[in-house]
């Protein structure tokens, strides 16, 4: 889940909402004629984070990208396995082609062609859960991460949080990226284990 699109169902509840517009920002508390490098960011309202960072950094995230680094090992050596089994069988199929009928050999190359779709459609398959398995964690994650984020917030005297690729300009002290690592770590940790477990192949 990206924040740009949850943090408004996430921190709903609890009175945060997206940022206008900057220029529709009264909460700001700066006037045109003041330099940006020269506003103090406590006095901001707006915070930033970088979600993935958030993610790929904190100790949920090195676990989750641990067990898939795992399981990726796994399928490309057992990827490797049978593409050395369909060869063999590719070339005794090639080999019996000279002693058996027509008949006998169309029987058996579409057995083969059989074999090596389903292979294919089973290994995909096996991919494709990597892929799910990830997005099931983000969801976990960033579904623990409001009542965390909004403390985070709440601590650095900000009222708004907003994904940081938003921002083309910002003084410094707005991202709190780091310190919601922190908190997620001390929060969740790992997150033990899934509900759903990666189990390729």
């Amino acid at each position: 889940m990206r924040l740009a699109a949850g943090l408004a169902v996430l921190f709903g509840a609890a009175g945060v909402t997206l940022a206008a517009p900057l220029h529709a920002q009264t909460g700001l508390e700066f006037s045109l004629g003041e330099r940006a490098g020269e506003l103090p960011a406590q006095r901001l309202t707006l915070r930033t984070i970088d979600d993935e960072r958030l993610f790929r950094a904190s100790q949920f995230g090195a676990r989750v990208a641990a067990e898939i680094e795992t399981a990726s090992r796994a399928l490309e050596a057992e990827n490797e396995r049978l593409l050395i089994e369909l060869t063999a069988r590719e070339e005794e199929l090639t080999e019996l082609r000279t002693i058996l009928s027509v008949e006998e050999f169309r029987t058996a190359a579409a057995a083969f062609d059989l074999q090596a779709e389903t292979i294919r459609r089973n290994q995909a398959e096996k991919r494709q859960r990597l892929a799910q398995f990830e997005d099931s964690e983000r969801r976990r994650f960033f579904g623990q991460s409001g009542p965390v984020l909004q403390e985070v917030l709440n601590r650095s005297g900000g009222l708004v949080l907003i994904d940081a690729r938003a921002v083309i300009i910002g003084v410094p002290g707005l991202d709190i990226t780091d310190e919601a690592i922190a908190a997620m770590d001390d929060a969740i940790g790992d997150g033990g284990a899934p509900p759903f477990p990666l189990s390729v192949p």
